[in-house]
């Protein structure tokens, strides 16, 4: 005969085993239902599909879309710094820095920026890296040669030219800066970050005539 103590036991595992079913069921029957939905109540509309990767070039990788930068309203823009400018609006903010031009045979770049976050994502085609002006730690060291060693140190360091983007057979002459620094100040800006790779990157970005583009691969 089972003692108080087994049979307290024995009902704490049963309730134990009740609940897991039933959440395994509410959590299942939840799932069933969204994918039961329409694809027009789960996806982006097609204006929102072509925010990102609206430059359409059978050469590109295509571009993922990615909902989180998507803002959920088309009304006007939330105050900076709302709830509402947070969460759903994303970088919503587009600055084209270069656009494509001889349908599609240049390069171009553009960032979407928000306000809120102080941030930007940015993205471009016919962009060429040049990696003898890019200098970063070689790797394999040794781990005595890099204990102490700062983050920044093993960061990488853009030099100018390091990234040129294609500016069609029309530019002529010396290279340009392809973001300047009201640019960068106003879309990425330090915000206390002593080595910003990302503001690097775009202060070493050159555009180039087509005839200095030179990229094999």
């Amino acid at each position: 005969m089972l003692s108080k103590r087994n049979v307290l036991l024995l009902k704490i595992v049963l309730f134990l085993f009740a609940l897991n079913f039933l959440m395994l069921f509410l959590y299942f029957t939840s799932h069933s239902k969204q994918s039961s939905l329409p694809s027009s109540q789960t996806l982006p509309n097609s204006h929102s599909n072509h925010l990102f990767n609206g430059h359409n070039d059978r050469f590109l990788k295509p571009w993922p879309i990615l909902p989180s930068y998507l803002p959920w309203s088309r009304g006007s823009p939330p105050p900076s710094r709302s709830c509402e400018a947070y969460f759903g609006n994303g970088f919503s903010d587009r600055q084209d820095l270069l656009t494509a031009a001889n349908h599609g045979a240049d390069g171009w770049f553009r960032c979407f920026h928000s306000d809120t976050l102080r941030s930007s994502v940015c993205e471009g085609g016919r962009i060429r890296m040049d990696p003898g002006r890019v200098r970063m730690s070689k790797g394999g060291e040794r781990l005595e040669d890099v204990i102490g060693r700062k983050e920044e140190e093993e960061l990488p360091k853009f030099e100018d030219g390091a990234f040129e983007v294609d500016g069609g057979p029309g530019l002529r002459g010396v290279p340009r800066r392809l973001a300047g620094d009201e640019f960068l100040d106003r879309y990425v800006p330090r915000n206390g970050i002593e080595m910003h790779t990302m503001r690097g990157l775009l202060e070493s970005a050159q555009v180039v005539g087509s005839t200095h583009f030179d990229c094999p691969k």
